[in-house]
């Protein structure tokens, strides 16, 4: 009888187990991630923080981590004495103007090399891909040549247009493009749909996922691109928040508590974006990764 109900508790036994087991595994997850995401978090919860202290409380030892006195006073001082208003607005049309105009002019290349075939397609797809292997410094000093001629120096648009459509955002557009049956187009055309409408009505709406990855990819990239910014643009009036936040440097006495207020201004409309945005991203990165 003893041997019997020793026999009858073993798989709970066993199952007991392996329930702990698996608690075990998920409080050990559990506090990794949390141990990385403080250690991820913390830059973030330094640069609020030391936005709002006065310069001499930002480097002392040891740290304030958080001021008991607020100084609002550093993003009053930008935006009324730094012109950060007009900055902060040419940072955001720059971003949104070559973020739209880029999405067009790829999604219309990845659509061409996707689903059309014409002579020369495959060498070209090679040379455009050849084109992510370039550094963009090298070819900083012909685009500032040219440019100077054009007379875009100190012009958003010498900003804007080197970067209309890129290789990264043909290749991510054509990988989804390929991915849409042929039938539905030959179901178009046989409708009578002319091949614009045919992208706008049947392609476009099957990128929408494409689309809001893409988009924010792009968004980012130029909301923090400095180095062409930095060549291209002089005045005040024309800066981006990037080249300003490099222009509030002195060498004598470099106001830090302003730069990391500046910073926040700069980091806060990307959090803002990214965390309205993240199931769509998730969304397009997954599909793209299954889909190419």
């Amino acid at each position: 009888m003893t041997i019997l109900t020793q026999t009858k508790m073993k798989p709970t036994a066993k199952r007991a187990s392996r329930s702990g087991e698996k608690s075990l595994t998920s409080g050990a997850a559990f506090l990794l991630m949390a141990v990385v995401s403080l250690v991820t978090l913390f830059p973030l919860f330094w640069l609020f923080s030391s936005s709002l202290k006065d310069i001499s409380e930002i480097f002392i030892n040891p740290p304030i981590w958080i001021p008991t006195t607020l100084h609002w006073e550093n993003f009053t001082e930008l935006f009324v004495n730094r012109k950060f208003g007009i900055i902060t607005w040419n940072s955001l049309l720059l971003s949104t103007t070559m973020t739209v105009t880029a999405l067009l002019f790829c999604s219309l290349a990845g659509f061409a090399f996707a689903k059309y075939k014409f002579r020369g397609k495959d060498l070209l797809f090679i040379f455009v891909l050849a084109s992510l292997m370039i550094p963009h410094e090298a070819t900083m000093v012909p685009l500032f040549v040219i440019y100077k001629n054009l007379h875009l120096i100190d012009n958003i648009w010498g900003v804007i247009l080197p970067d209309l459509a890129n290789a990264f955002g043909i290749f991510f557009m054509r990988q989804y493009c390929s991915t849409i049956p042929d039938e539905m187009m030959e179901a178009a055309r046989i409708d009578g749909c002319s091949e614009i409408s045919m992208f706008r009505k049947i392609i476009l709406p099957n990128l929408k996922s494409a689309f809001a990855a893409l988009g924010i990819i792009l968004f980012v990239k130029q909301w923090n691109n400095f180095l062409w910014p930095s060549v291209i643009l002089r005045s005040q009036e024309h800066m981006t928040l990037s080249v300003a936040l490099k222009a509030l440097e002195d060498s004598n006495n470099t106001p830090y508590h302003l730069i990391m207020a500046g910073s926040v201004v700069s980091v806060l409309p990307l959090l803002i974006i990214v965390l309205i945005f993240q199931r769509q991203l998730i969304s397009g990165m997954i599909d793209g990764a299954v889909k190419g």
